[in-house]
């Protein structure tokens, strides 16, 4: 009797410290999002956890709680062990007459505390733990209505201790936190979306779309831009008819405007403003406009002024102070003060989305899959997005597309059918525009091609 009396009380005992440690784990682990919803269907403990969960100080007194019904129950442990359990092994050990009655006090203890240290730390510390990590909704839910009562016992302990413990850092020169609300950083989340996309539980077009949003900040203009070589831009002294037929036959809408050189780019015209200032109704007689737009208006009356941003920076700020300012398009003005190209609103988007093409805009021949299983490459495809398919690092400082890199490792203007070995990649110049590459091709590396883009823009 006495035997099943001392094991039902190390049971409890255990069990005590394992619920706290399990509630522990799992609160602090718990979404708060997942229990808000679980009260909204009406759950009762979802109901008495949310606003632990919501609260700080709340949060601070469960947490304490939980810490100190595992202290007692585990000191609660230790003292029977050695008040109640040495005295019941001892005599086992002196009776055998091998050990003798000093030693027989020590080896008892010292047995006891080891057996019960064992059976603690692997059934109320490692298991609960790893319930509470793998299932903190369920555990903290599970366990919230015994700590609540746990909490109204040791209310004037908690108060003391969290009380003690603010003072002493206070003492040190640190300031409090809350053990479950943590601030995390840009990098942090981006690694929390990439796990959970590789753990399914994000599809891979998400886990796409949220590493790019959360990448704008440290991407600079400088990958985006059109350059200011494939920029179309025109006098702003040229006749409306002229610009016209400039748009006309082009895939834009808009049209940056210069004075003197593209190096002083004054302002953009819309083509509704033009179509408008050519169709517009006759001058007044008397002098007087005949309307918002009338053909004697001149393309400077109707030019929008656009914001300039430097090449450095972030696409996200730029992204912000267009829709602040309303407009569509930004003049990027590189370190010397020149132009070096315009960004759009549709450029920014598609850092996110990828591609957007309309029906003015023709099929890309960015990437081309050959008969012969060579990838045959824009000039102007980004490093970036190639290492991406090509499964290595392609890294060069101050290049951002292969044909730069081509350029750079060179170090001169190369020949059609030129080969140049870009680290572990061959790469066979197929076409020369002028000083710029314009078609590469290289042999794609096995299960490479998985990583092509489908039409609809994913990987195969």
């Amino acid at each position: 009797m006495v035997i099943v009396f001392v094991v039902l009380t190390v049971f409890i005992l255990i069990a005590l410290n394992g619920l706290f440690v399990a509630a522990e784990i799992g609160t602090v682990g718990a979404r708060r999002a997942r229990i808000a919803q679980e009260a909204a269907t009406g759950s009762r403990p979802a109901k008495l956890l949310l606003p632990i969960l919501e609260s700080p100080s709340n949060l601070d007194d469960y947490i304490a709680a939980c810490q100190l019904g595992i202290t007692l129950s585990s000191l609660m442990l230790g003292y029977y062990g050695k008040a109640v359990i040495t005295p019941l092994v001892e005599p086992l050990l002196t009776g055998s007459g091998v050990v003798a009655q000093a030693a027989a006090v020590s080896i008892a203890a010292t047995g006891v505390l080891v057996v019960l240290t064992v059976i603690q730390v692997a059934l109320s510390e490692l298991a609960p733990k790893t319930v509470g990590i793998q299932f903190p909704e369920p555990t903290a839910l599970l366990l919230v209505s015994p700590v609540n009562w746990a909490m109204v016992v040791l209310r004037p302990l908690i108060w003391f201790f969290n009380g003690s413990g603010r003072l002493f850092l206070r003492l040190v020169g640190l300031r409090a936190v809350s053990e479950g609300f943590h601030i995390h950083a840009p990098e942090e989340i981006l690694m929390m979306v990439q796990e959970s996309g590789a753990g399914g539980v994000l599809q891979e077009g998400e886990t796409e779309l949220l590493e790019k949003t959360l990448q704008l900040r440290q991407r600079s203009l400088r990958h985006v831009i059109v350059p200011r070589m494939q920029l179309l831009a025109a006098p702003v002294d040229l006749p409306a008819a002229d610009l016209l037929r400039l748009l006309a036959e082009s895939s834009h809408s808009r049209l940056p405007l210069y004075e003197g050189t593209v190096d002083n780019i004054v302002g953009v015209v819309h083509l509704k403003d033009l179509l408008c200032l050519e169709i517009g109704p006759e001058p007044e007689t008397d002098g007087s406009a005949g309307g918002p737009w009338s053909r004697g208006e001149s393309v400077r009356d109707l030019m929008r002024v656009p914001p300039y941003v430097p090449e450095s920076a972030s696409v996200f700020n730029v992204f912000r102070q267009l829709q602040a300012e309303h407009f569509h398009m930004a003049v990027v003005i590189d370190e010397y003060g020149g132009t070096a190209g315009i960004v759009t609103f549709e450029d920014l988007i598609e850092e996110i989305f990828g591609d957007i093409a309309d029906e003015f805009d023709a099929d890309s021949q960015e990437l081309a899959l050959a008969s012969d299983g060579r990838l045959h490459l824009a000039g102007d495809v980004a490093l970036e997005r190639l290492s991406n398919l090509l499964g290595s690092e392609l890294e060069f400082d101050d290049v951002d597309t292969l044909g730069g890199a081509i350029l750079a490792e060179l170090g001169a203007i190369p020949e059609q059918g030129q080969v140049v070995r870009l680290q572990d990649f061959e790469f066979r110049v197929e076409e020369v525009s002028g000083y710029a590459v314009s078609q590469v091709s290289v042999a794609l590396p096995p299960g490479a091609e998985a990583n092509l883009p489908r039409p609809g823009g994913q990987p195969k």
